[in-house]
C-alpha cells in the first residue's frame, strides 16, 4: 500500500539525503543498461548494491587513466576518493571519461570532518570542490550538504569510513554534476 501524504507526495517519490549507500544509490538513479564508472574501492557496500541494477561498472584502473574514449554514463564515489593516492586526479579523469550529458555523483567531505581520518589524503571543504568541478569543465553543479551529529548516527546510516577518527558533527556534501 502506497501511503500519500497532505502534499500529494508517494513515500516512494521522496529522496531522503543521508550518507547511507541506499541514499546515494538513489541519487545516482542509475538506469538499466548505463555505464557506470566506480571511483573507489571494488568492495563498496554501494557498489555490491549496483550489481544487481544491470548496468555495467568498472573500477578505475591504470589502463583508463591513459585512456581518452568518452564511454561512461555516470562516474560515481562514496568517500572512497578521500583514500586514492590521485583523488583530485581522477575527479578531473572522470569527465574526460564520461559521454556528453553524463553525470558524475560523489560525496565528499569537509576538512573537518576527515581532519583525523586515517590514510585521507585527498580532503578540501565545499568552495574548494566546487571551483575544481567548475574548473574541470562541469557545468551543472547541484550539491547537497549532509550531516551526521554522532559517530552513531553515522554508523546507522552507513557511514563506515568514519569510524576511526572523524570528528563530529561530520558533513559530507554530495554533488551532483553534468557534463555538458
Amino acid at each position: 500500500m502506497t501511503v500519500i501524504n497532505q502534499r500529494k507526495f508517494t513515500k516512494e517519490s521522496v529522496l531522503e539525503w543521508t550518507v547511507s549507500a541506499e541514499s546515494f544509490l538513489q541519487t545516482m538513479s542509475v538506469q538499466p543498461g548505463e555505464r557506470i564508472l566506480w571511483l573507489g574501492e571494488a568492495l563498496s557496500p554501494a557498489l555490491t548494491s549496483l550489481t544487481t541494477e544491470k548496468a555495467e561498472i568498472t573500477t578505475i584502473s591504470p589502463s583508463l587513466f591513459t585512456s581518452n574514449e568518452e564511454r561512461f554514463d555516470v562516474a560515481a564515489a562514496q568517500l572512497d576518493i578521500h583514500f586514492l593516492d590521485e583523488g583530485e586526479a581522477w575527479l578531473r579523469k572522470s569527465f574526460h571519461l564520461l559521454k556528453p550529458g553524463g553525470r558524475l555523483v560523489i560525496d565528499l567531505a569537509e576538512t573537518a570532518t576527515l581532519q583525523h581520518a586515517k590514510g585521507a589524503g585527498y580532503v578540501r571543504n565545499l568552495p574548494d570542490y566546487w571551483d575544481l568541478l567548475r574548473e574541470i569543465g562541469f557545468e551543472a553543479i547541484f550539491v547537497q550538504q549532509i550531516t551526521a551529529l554522532s559517530l552513531t548516527e553515522a554508523v546507522e546510516q552507513g557511514w563506515t569510513e568514519l569510524i576511526d577518527g572523524a570528528a563530529f558533527p561530520a558533513a559530507v556534501n554530495r554533488f551532483i554534476v553534468l557534463k555538458g
